[in-house]
Parts: C-alpha cells; structure tokens; sequence
C-alpha cells in the first residue's frame, strides 16, 4: 500500500514537472530577427506583411427612418465621409405618388364638405317652405 501511494507521488511530482518544462518552453521569448544593411541614398520603401483581418479605425452605424429604392448612392462600403455628405438619394416617385394621393383625399374631402352645406342649405330651404305651407293653411281655415 505504502508502494502504491510513493509511485503515484512520484507519477504526479514527475507530471507537474513535465508541466512546468513544457510551459516554460512556452512561455520563451524567440529572439527577434534583425536584418542590417549599408547605409545608402535612395526612395523610402516600407513593406508590411501581415495576416489577419483589416479592422476599420472608426465603424459608424447609419440608420434610416426611411424606405425606398436608392437612386443614388453617395458612398460606398469603407469609404471615408465627411460631415454633411449626402450619403445616398430615395427614389422620390414613391413619395411623389403619396402626396399626390393625399392632394386627391384633401380635393375628395373638400367636394364632399361643398355637397353636404349645399344639402343643408335645401334642408333650411325646404324648412323654410314646409313652415310656411303649415302656416298658409292654418289662417286659410
């Protein structure tokens, strides 16, 4: 029994020490690759290689209260905008045609208000008259 708990001991020490070596081992620093050269005149040229994915310096969402057909756009995904740019155009015939609607109900309704105070003014008319027919007849009895 006392073999059994001194090999696990062992087992465990011998595990957390291969642990350690493999972090270690990890966790070094690669020493960085220097590349010199002989000082001379020419162009600037810089090359960057790199993977990885482009991340925007700046990301604005744009929201819209509005719908529509874009019938011109003033900018394109990623494009640098400035204050005031005029981002993107409705096609304005679908607007167009609504106003146009509301124009012909606001006409509609007008007419429909024209008939009904000329329908009253028949009613005063023929109140008027109904009056004084009663009164015609009750002084010719």
């Amino acid at each position: 029994m006392r073999i059994k708990r001194v090999a696990a001991a062992m087992g465990l020490l011998g595990a957390a020490g291969i642990g350690t070596h493999a972090y270690r081992l990890a966790r070094a620093d690669a020493a960085p690759i220097v590349q010199t050269a002989e000082i001379s005149r020419g162009d600037i040229i810089d090359a960057v290689a790199t993977t990885g994915t482009v991340q925007a310096v700046t990301t604005v969402q744009v929201g819209s209260q509005a719908s529509g057909n874009i019938s011109r756009l003033g900018a394109d995904f990623n494009s640098i905008v400035h204050k005031g740019q005029m981002l993107a155009t409705l096609d304005p015939s679908l607007f167009e045609a609504e106003v146009e609607q509301a124009r012909a109900n606001l006409n509609q309704t007008r007419a429909n208000l024209t008939r009904a105070q000329s329908d009253l003014e028949q009613m005063n008319v023929q109140l008027v008259d109904a009056r004084q027919n009663t009164r015609g007849r009750a002084s010719s009895q």
